[in-house]
């Protein structure tokens, strides 16, 4: 079962005023840290490569032996995991079987998405519709978000499969692709002001 791993950056100083912050960092990361325009995208590339290699050091893995896809996604031989961030925290969720994860804080939602159908099927629009309040309506978006994006990137797809070919149930936490059940694991949790979804190849 897949098991996850969450820690804040906010204690993390921008790697781009303390260069000591990317000690041991291989330059091919070095350089995607520095990429970013803002200091808090900085600390949560940062983050996300150091909580990467505390998890992986964890299961006897090092993350020397880590490469990226062809779309990006961090990968390493013998195990699997994967990064997302959000606000100020990183997220890892690690597993015998493919995994994907999803961390985002739960404000400002995009409901002009829910208008059209580029997004969400008429089951999960529905489902966001029927919150009972504001902050509820907010939880349910990044809910549902959260788990659909997991899934895809479990998949290793991204968005490079239409999010409307998937269906997510998330009373149920099923998913169906293409009318079709998926067979997965879907988990998902509310912490503080975030939500949280993993999706396991299981």
């Amino acid at each position: 079962m897949a098991e996850y791993f969450l820690k804040s950056v906010s204690s993390l100083p921008d790697p781009a005023a303390d260069a000591a912050a990317l000690c041991g960092i291989p330059d091919r990361r070095k350089r995607h840290i520095l990429k970013y325009h803002n200091a808090i995208d900085r600390k949560l590339s940062l983050g996300a490569w150091r909580l990467t290699e505390e998890v992986l050091g964890k299961y006897g893995f090092s993350a020397d032996n880590v490469t990226t896809d062809v779309n990006g996604k961090l990968l390493c031989e013998g195990i699997y995991f994967n990064i997302s961030h959000s606000g100020e925290y990183v997220l890892c969720a690690v597993s015998d079987a493919p995994v994907g994860c999803d961390i985002e804080k739960a404000e400002n939602a995009p409901f002009e998405i829910t208008d059209s159908d580029s997004v969400f099927l008429p089951s999960e629009r529905k489902y966001i519709a029927d919150a009972q309040s504001d902050t509820d309506k907010t939880r349910r978006f990044f809910r549902l978000w959260t788990m659909k994006e997991s899934y895809m990137k479990m998949t290793g797809e991204g968005l490079g499969v239409s999010p409307t070919r998937i269906e997510i149930n998330p009373e149920k936490r099923t998913v169906t692709r293409d009318s079709a059940a998926v067979k997965c694991r879907l988990f998902n949790a509310s912490y503080g002001g975030y939500e949280i979804s993993i999706c396991e190849n299981k």
